[in-house]
């Protein structure tokens, strides 16, 4: 076990290894990793304890005598203490020590004097101990993971709360509506097309496109306002239990999906920053492709535009490229002249690309419905939670890599949902915040299940390298779990329903 290796070296001959070994008990307990009902049973620990001031180098003697002192408060480390002789070591070494530290081995002396009826006991003892009491008066449980639950009835479902107006549960909703133009809209048909295509070249081929090329000229909004590459991207994610090969694109799907969050976290911090804020709100936002389009009608026959004069705002992506871009911001860096922006455009049309499907013959499109779209389109929040429910089941495959890509996308998401939800979500009784907050339970629950699933197929009589899998999926998603739970639920947020004791 861990900590019988600890405590041994704790009794090392080089000071050094003694000091590391200390400071690691002292972590766990402070992490709660360990508690103080594991280590009042080791013998060896008073023993090592004591001795470590027998050393010629003696390091961390606050240390260890502070931990003696909140040991003591035990009954069985008083026993532990007296039976090695420990009134008798403390009692010599209290003339040997500075003055601080001699109020604190009086602390312990004191201790080890006190009655056993008066030294409080631990919770587990005196749930044996107090049982019938325990059945009067119900215990209120604490955490995210109580200790004692065997003997508990199941909670009471708390009654669906009276459905409210106001939604308090967004830290950030939406982003501001962006138009596009007829060239732009071409392009994001043409990819959603193919995505759902039966040629899995095609989906691979567009996944690669997405992650090189689209998500780079539009800016990352412009897929939750139009949700329906998102929508088959997160569809795509099904075949990662699929064989021939289909895991591939699963995975091409995790990584437009994990590129997707970075470059939104990235317009959140733009759209955050105050350098960028303007008090224009007109139907053609700044930041939309129209808008560009518009300044390039009034820039096209100037013979030397100034870079700033294209437009009134630096470029989405920080990028200066002559090559015309997806968002509209072909003009970013206006050409010296608007025959050479014609031929840059030309050549674009050469290349045999889903992205060229906007530049060649295609049917018309139908007028945009703003209004429609608006009610259509994906806010922050439902985004996040639909990678949670798309994503969570995948951690249930036998592959390493896609446990690992998946929980790879899974961190930037629960980087998106601290900025996007705030912890009301649990006290949110708006529709909105129902729903939401249903579906994150069930997401817990699915990671619940996933670490059952895992810890349940840990056994010796599987191959080495499905015990190591296993192992890691569990110490990996148990991680994730808990940051989750750190990121959306506070402990002292958690009110635990009382429950009756059998």
């Amino acid at each position: 076990m861990v900590l019988a290796g600890l405590i041994r070296k704790l009794g090392h001959q080089l000071a050094e290894i003694r000091e590391r070994a200390l400071k690691s008990i002292l972590c766990k307990i402070e992490h709660n990793l360990i508690c103080y009902a594991d280590l009042i049973q080791e013998r060896q620990l008073f023993l090592h304890l004591l001795e470590w001031f027998n050393f010629p180098s003696v390091p961390m003697k606050e240390e260890v005598l502070n931990l003696l002192s909140r040991l003591v408060k035990y009954p069985p480390a008083v026993q532990h203490l007296v039976d090695v002789g420990a009134v008798e070591f403390l009692s010599k070494l209290r003339s040997n020590v500075e003055p601080n530290l001699q109020a604190e081995i009086d602390g312990i002396l004191d201790g080890l004097f006190i009655l056993p009826s008066e030294v409080p006991a631990l919770s587990s003892a005196s749930y044996q101990t107090n049982q019938t009491e325990l059945s009067k008066n119900p215990e209120i449980l604490t955490g995210y993971f109580p200790q004692d639950k065997s003997n508990f009835q199941q909670m009471e479902v708390p009654l669906r709360p009276v459905v409210n107006q106001t939604v308090k549960c967004l830290k950030f909703s939406t982003f501001p509506w962006l138009p596009l133009t007829t060239t732009d809209r071409h392009v994001l048909s043409s990819n959603e097309s193919s995505l759902r295509s039966s040629n899995h070249t095609l989906i691979w081929n567009t996944c690669e496109l997405l992650k090189d090329v689209i998500m780079q000229d539009f800016p990352a909004e412009i897929f939750l306002q139009r949700p329906k590459i998102v929508q088959s991207l997160l569809s795509l994610l099904k075949l990662a239990f699929g064989g021939d090969g289909k895991h591939r694109l699963a995975l091409q799907s995790v990584s437009c999906l994990q590129q997707l969050c970075m470059y939104l976290r990235n317009r959140l911090n733009f759209h955050r920053d105050p350098g960028f804020f303007s008090n224009k709100h007109d139907t053609v936002s700044q930041n939309s492709s129209l808008s560009y389009c518009h300044e390039a009608r009034g820039t096209h026959h100037s013979q030397n535009p100034s870079p700033g004069s294209s437009s009134p705002r630096p470029s989405v992506v920080g990028r200066t490229g002559q090559r015309p871009r997806g968002d509209g911001q072909d003009w970013d860096a206006a050409s010296s002249s608007g025959s050479s922006s014609h031929a840059h455009v030309n050549s674009r049309i050469s290349v045999h690309s889903p992205l060229d499907m906007g530049h060649i013959d295609l049917p018309e499109l139908e007028t945009e419905d703003t209004l429609e779209l608006q009610f259509q389109q994906l806010s922050l929040p439902q985004f996040c939670v639909s990678i949670l429910e798309s994503a969570v089941p995948l951690l249930r495959t036998g592959s390493r890599q896609v446990i690992i890509r998946v929980l790879e996308l899974l961190t930037e998401d629960m980087t998106l949902i601290g900025e996007a939800i705030s912890t009301d979500i649990w006290d949110d009784s708006s529709l909105f915040g129902i729903d939401m907050k249903e579906k994150l339970l069930l997401v817990l629950g699915a990671l619940g299940e996933t670490m059952c699933y895992h810890k349940s197929s840990i056994s010796l009589e599987q191959p080495e390298v499905m015990l190591v899998h296993h192992r890691m999926a569990f110490i990996s998603i148990s991680l994730f779990a808990v940051r989750l739970l750190q990121t959306l639920l506070p402990v002292e947020k958690i009110n635990w329903p009382v429950l009756n004791v059998v």
